[in-house]
């Protein structure tokens, strides 16, 4: 593994409008819209999951996630975690309005992530990237079912 900073960013189009998708963001189970992520408890304003890793090794880690917040075009939610053999991380998510290909408004999705790897880190970028892109396909198969028992 190559340590140092990294910075990944993965997209997706989803059919369904951003303030819909942003409503599931909102919700305690967005922790498991990320693969591999179980809950396990709330402190002091973190929450704390554990996760399993691509190396096969369970990690813990505190994650804090703020609520999405409106911009006049997107929703954007900020989030950062840290845990023993984890890469301390930063995220963006930011959920833009689009037209979708039947002409009804679906949602850009933007991941941004950000950590610095180190000799330890217990996920590489390949791994990260290959882990925001199933968090995105997930978001988007939660916001297009909602959107359709609508």
């Amino acid at each position: 593994m190559h340590p140092g900073q990294i910075r990944t960013t993965v997209r997706r189009k989803i059919a369904a409008d951003p303030t819909s998708t942003a409503l599931l963001l909102a919700a305690p189970s967005a922790f498991e819209l990320w693969p591999g992520v179980r809950r396990i408890a709330d402190v002091g304003g973190r929450v704390v999951v554990e996760t399993d890793l691509p190396s096969a090794r369970p990690a813990a880690a505190t994650v804090r996630a703020l609520p999405p917040r409106r911009t006049p075009t997107s929703y954007v939610t900020r989030f950062d975690w840290v845990g023993p053999g984890l890469p301390a991380t930063t995220g963006q998510l930011t959920l833009d309005y689009a037209a979708g290909s039947d002409g009804a408004i679906s949602t850009d999705a933007t991941l941004v992530l950000e950590c610095e790897l180190t000799e330890t880190s217990a996920v590489d970028g390949p791994a990260l990237r290959a882990m925001a892109a199933a968090f995105l396909v997930n978001l988007g198969r939660a916001a297009e079912l909602r959107s359709r028992a609508a």
